[in-house]
């Protein structure tokens, strides 16, 4: 399998994404912070943190979140599911990716996603 690692993180065995056989970027999950500070805020505005950490994950692999085929989502309260989905739907417009959500302890966070995209064909 051919694959090349995106980021690495500092302090444990952690990259932001991988893509694999030339065409599949698989998104490491991305939590709500800008400039490496949690975002504050209500589960909308932590989301919208979270899907533009996931674009510019995508954009340095080439790809948009048009090319997203599939998402997990991770709540810490699934009470939040109606407004999480309207910050989703925003981030996403007409796209609409295969998901899975489910229910999660995410000590200082709302929400967490992963995701993955197919490259556009070269």
């Amino acid at each position: 399998m051919e694959f090349s690692r995106m980021g690495t993180g500092t302090d444990r065995p952690y990259v932001s994404a991988v893509i694999a056989e030339g065409r599949f970027v698989f998104v490491s999950g991305q939590t709500p912070t800008r400039n490496g500070l949690p975002v504050e805020g209500s589960i909308a505005e932590q989301t919208t943190a979270v899907m533009d950490n996931i674009a510019a994950v995508l954009a340095s692999a080439g790809a948009t979140l048009q090319e997203v085929i599939r998402c997990g989502v991770f709540l810490s309260d699934l009470t939040d599911l109606t407004d999480f989905n309207a910050a989703y739907i925003a981030a996403f417009g007409q796209h609409v990716p295969a998901r899975t959500t489910v229910g999660a302890a995410l000590p200082g966070y709302k929400v967490e996603i992963d995701c993955i995209a197919l490259l556009p064909p070269t």
